[in-house]
């Protein structure tokens, strides 16, 4: 019998300084408090987890999570990709209390190998913390923010398509690691970097769903 995850005792990860100092290591002590020993943990408890600010950190979680070896386990594209689209919705809008679909449950992610990605990853995730600071803050705000969220929904459209290619989904997931990196962080260098290369892939996604219809 799998443990249910308890978050009712874990602190919000926006509420210190250390996301905002390591956005990307915090995201994933946040996830392994979130696992409080369980063999399996579902993505609503993960999302909710994170409390009333949780569009940044989540938006690099599904980046995060989908470059690595958790992206080709089955459902996980599609899942993250409605995760994105909903959190990039309710950004857009300015929701303050984000909203996760019930059906987002049924996708587990099992200990075993989320804490083995984390283990793995670590290191590299240090590093690219020790280089993101706030800067261009006009890009992360207002205005810009639309556009990310924008974007950001364009962006988990392609988790559907390119779900059906072994790892097809890394240069996507990539892109929304770096905005909400930029959210998080308020780093407005990474949010024009992301959306710069969003056109790439874009234009790689039309060309790949022409060939399918075309045969």
């Amino acid at each position: 019998m799998i443990d249910k995850p308890n978050t009712k005792n874990i602190p919000e990860p926006n509420g210190s300084n250390a996301q905002g100092d390591t956005p990307l290591q915090s995201v994933m002590d946040h996830i392994e408090l979130t696992l409080d020993g369980a063999e399996a943990v579902d993505l609503k408890t993960v999302v909710e987890a994170f409390g009333n600010r949780a569009f940044g950190p989540v938006m690099v979680l599904c980046g995060l999570c989908m470059m690595t070896p958790l992206g080709m386990l089955p459902g996980i594209p599609p899942a993250f990709g409605v995760i994105v689209m909903v959190f990039a919705g309710q950004l857009l809008f300015r929701r303050k209390t984000p909203w996760m679909p019930e059906v987002l449950r049924r996708v587990k992610i099992p200990a075993s190998k989320l804490l083995s990605v984390q283990k793995k990853v670590r290191p590299f995730l240090a590093k690219i913390d020790s280089i993101i600071r706030p800067r261009i803050l006009w890009a992360t705000t207002g205005p810009a923010q639309v556009v990310v969220s924008l974007f950001a929904i364009l962006l988990s459209l392609t988790f559907f398509l390119l779900g059906l290619v072994p790892f097809g989904v890394v240069p996507s997931a990539a892109i929304v690691l770096l905005l909400g990196l930029g959210i998080t962080a308020r780093d407005g260098l990474l949010i024009i970097i992301g959306l710069s290369l969003s056109l790439g892939v874009f234009i790689g996604s039309g060309s790949l769903l022409i060939k399918l219809i075309t045969g």
